[in-house]
């Protein structure tokens, strides 16, 4: 009975997924990234593209908020893979301990467009913003913001204008890794703190474990090739904080999540910040965890409508061990 109340639970979301598709335009997006340590940032980039297949999202730029040396052109390649080679921007300050990789040097590997040299993330924020009409974009913010600091610092006028939300991955209450690695808690308050639009926290997805069904993708795929090596060799189910970001960057609230308006977000520095409706807000899901990896793993291995034909920055073809 429980297995069948889900599937008629997952049919009519699906379903009022594609009424909404038939009447919405697509959300105009860029996506902030910390692509290094974890693997959830390359499932969200999948989700992205996928629902840019879809007809969901146009996507505006991808900026790196991390340093490794790999993190640009493994995006390029993943970019590649789904045939939208958009712009890329990268952080070009230092951080304090940067973070090592399980899987950027391997996807780095796959064929690409040569995204080898790109422009600060501040200056691709100001080229995707500027073309943009006002008050139509979402910033998706799965890493560090240490961009968007320089952003607000530099440009808070443009990001007034022209940005809808941001929706920022992130404990709502004294977070221990994107609000405050590398020693970034006062960027971070600083955010929250003069953001001039809707900033939504978004910190539910860690019992949302996808992307062993990836095994069953084309070994050309490189965000198979990222799940793989994260997990030393083989598949299994990740959490997926950032694709539950990226859903609700798109799609919204209904019928998924509910947005939450009302009490208090911290960071471990003492910050504290006023949750109301329209301004800074939360979320909380609406469903059993199952619909939500269902319809992630759903989207991660949707195939691409059409991989760029560019020439391959060396021979990698993915591994073959399934």
């Amino acid at each position: 009975m429980c297995a069948r109340k889900c599937l008629l639970g997952l049919a009519l979301f699906l379903g009022t997924v594609a009424m909404a598709e038939e009447t919405a335009s697509p959300a105009k997006v860029i996506f902030d990234t910390d692509m290094t340590f974890d693997v959830d940032d390359v499932g969200a980039l999948a989700v992205l593209h996928a629902l840019a297949d879809q007809g969901e999202v146009e996507l505006l730029a991808v900026n790196y908020n991390e340093v490794h040396p790999s993190g640009v052109a493994a995006i390029d390649a993943i970019n590649t893979w789904y045939g939208r080679p958009v712009l890329i921007g990268a952080y070009k300050g230092e951080l304090a301990d940067p973070d090592g990789s399980r899987y950027l040097d391997h996807v780095a590997s796959f064929p690409r467009t040569g995204a080898r040299t790109v422009s600060s993330a501040l200056d691709v924020y100001r080229a995707a913003l500027t073309s943009q009409p006002d008050g139509s974009v979402t910033i998706i913010s799965v890493g560090f913001l240490n961009n968007l600091a320089d952003l607000l610092r530099a440009e808070e006028a443009l990001v007034a204008r022209k940005v809808r939300q941001l929706v920022a991955m992130g404990g709502l209450r004294n977070d221990g890794f994107n609000f405050v690695r590398h020693a970034l808690v006062d960027a971070t308050a600083f955010v929250i703190e003069r953001w001039p639009t809707l900033l939504v926290v978004s910190d539910f997805g860690g019992n949302v474990r996808t992307g062993a069904a990836l095994a069953g993708a084309p070994a050309a795929n490189p965000v198979r090739e990222a799940y793989f090596r994260w997990f030393d060799g083989s598949y299994k189910g990740r959490s997926s904080w950032d694709q539950i970001a990226v859903l609700f960057g798109v799609r919204g609230a209904a019928p998924l999540f509910d947005v939450v308006d009302t009490g208090q977000g911290r960071l471990p520095n003492g910050h504290t910040w006023e949750l109301r409706a329209g301004w800074r807000t939360h979320f909380v899901p609406t469903r059993g965890t199952a619909v939500y990896e269902r319809l992630i793993d759903a989207l991660m291995l949707r195939p691409p409508e059409a991989t760029a034909t560019m020439p391959p920055a060396g021979n990698a073809k993915g591994h073959t061990k399934g």
